[in-house]
């Protein structure tokens, strides 16, 4: 008999297969509440087993397939939360992401109708996917998952920040980043610029912050206006400018941006890039841009030389660029420039 030579593992493929089945499992363990059980403190199998309710031999497989993917750990018979479970999954923590990971556990998903979407091409975008009450709060708590305390970091550290008196936060929704903001610089003022519908949400849904005061929620739509005010010393945009780079409109943008902004303000970018990432996110990102383009928005991905290169045209330098942090679930490359002449 010939034996037939292989030249890879299919181990790789077969795990990759076994792995889509756990959204699933991390699923069914919320749906029954097996965090909040042990949140409660360390347990036996057999105890949790009678909380939840379940049977004792499946629910020790079950209990074990969650110490092995680091969501439990087993120490001397008894079951305890790891660190991602404290943070990520139990309903009491502030930055907990269960809406989110819910999104990848039902019976429908974004890649249902991948096949007819390839064949027939993309569906038109609708654009006021953004502007509901659950999704700008989603959006927010996935903010709190690691990329909003990542991004304060990074623009705390700019020096001319703690002299920074008026900000412009573009597309900034409810205005999760500029009250992070606020809380870093007492002098501070942010004027939030986002569709009509955010903007009426923003200012019910943040009505009792202690720093509501302290912003203006100013309706506004990139489509048929791109007058965003003057005199900011910061000017933020945050997942904000894919499609007007698709559109080739990224140079006319930045010169209006420009336009706003006093000479030495500091301008501050946060998109995600497919540049310098890990073998892990390129997937991740790789599905995210095929679910991006089947909604029928044109990209979900800004290269740093084009935003670069369009910043310098538009009479921005003294640059400072973090490239994308692996610990994220959605790294993001984040560049900031100062005006150093008008346009």
């Amino acid at each position: 008999m010939n034996t037939l030579t292989l030249h890879s593992p299919f181990s790789f493929i077969s795990n990759l297969l076994y792995k889509s089945h756990l959204p699933k499992v991390i699923h069914a363990a919320i749906e029954l509440g097996v965090f909040e059980v042990i949140a409660k403190g360390p347990n036996s199998c057999e105890e949790i087993r009678k909380s939840l309710n379940t049977h004792h031999h499946i629910t020790e497989s079950f209990l074990n397939l969650l110490c092995s993917i680091d969501l439990l750990q087993l120490n001397n018979g008894l079951y305890e939360l790891s660190a991602l479970s404290k943070d990520f999954l139990v309903k009491q923590s502030p930055v907990n992401q269960i809406d989110y990971i819910a999104s990848f556990s039902g019976n429908s998903g974004p890649f249902d109708q991948l096949v007819e979407g390839l064949r027939n091409g993309s569906s038109e975008f609708k654009y006021d996917m953004w502007s509901t009450e659950k999704a700008v709060l989603g959006m927010e708590q996935m903010a709190k998952g690691g990329s909003l305390q990542h991004i304060v970091s990074f623009i705390t550290s700019i020096p001319q920040f703690k002299n920074c008196r008026k900000m412009c936060d573009l597309g900034g929704s409810i205005g999760y980043y500029s009250f992070a903001l606020l809380e870093e610089n007492p002098n501070l003022f942010a004027h939030v610029c986002d569709l009509p519908k955010v903007c009426q949400l923003a200012k019910t849904l943040k009505n009792n912050h202690p720093h509501f005061n302290r912003v203006c929620f100013e309706e506004f739509d990139i489509h048929t206006n791109q007058s965003f005010g003057h005199d900011y010393d910061l000017f933020l945009i945050s997942h904000f400018i894919y499609e007007i780079a698709a559109q080739k409109k990224l140079l006319e943008l930045l010169k209006n941006v420009n336009r706003s902004m006093t000479l030495g303000a500091v301008f501050v970018s946060n998109h995600i890039s497919s540049d310098e990432l890990s073998e892990d996110h390129k997937i991740t990102l790789h599905l995210i841009e095929l679910q991006t383009r089947l909604m029928g928005y044109p990209t979900h991905q800004l290269p740093e030389e084009l935003l670069v290169n369009a910043l310098t045209e538009a009479g921005f330098g003294d640059f400072r660029i973090q490239k994308p942090d692996k610990n994220l679930a959605y790294p993001s490359l984040l560049i900031s420039a100062i005006k150093i002449k008008n346009i």
